[in-house]
């Protein structure tokens, strides 16, 4: 129960993360009309988004989350 928890805070505290970096400059571009900026920041944005999907699947799975797939 304990690694779930761990696991749902470190996946809030990345998301936020990534929406106050990547995504405040991505409405920054946007209201400014900077369409270089606007996809610049986009595809910073995805960048972000999918380094943290990959860092979320490089760690090894809990026993809990094991335990939980099996009876699942």
């Amino acid at each position: 129960m304990r690694e779930q928890i761990d696991i749902e805070t470190w996946a809030m505290v990345r998301a936020q993360q990534i929406v106050m970096q990547q995504g405040a400059n991505l409405v920054v571009a946007a209201q400014r009309l900077d369409h270089k900026k606007t996809t610049a920041n986009t595809y910073a944005l995805r960048t972000a988004i999918m380094a943290s999907l990959i860092e979320a699947m490089k760690s090894p799975p809990s026993p809990t989350m094991v335990a939980g797939d099996l009876q699942a």
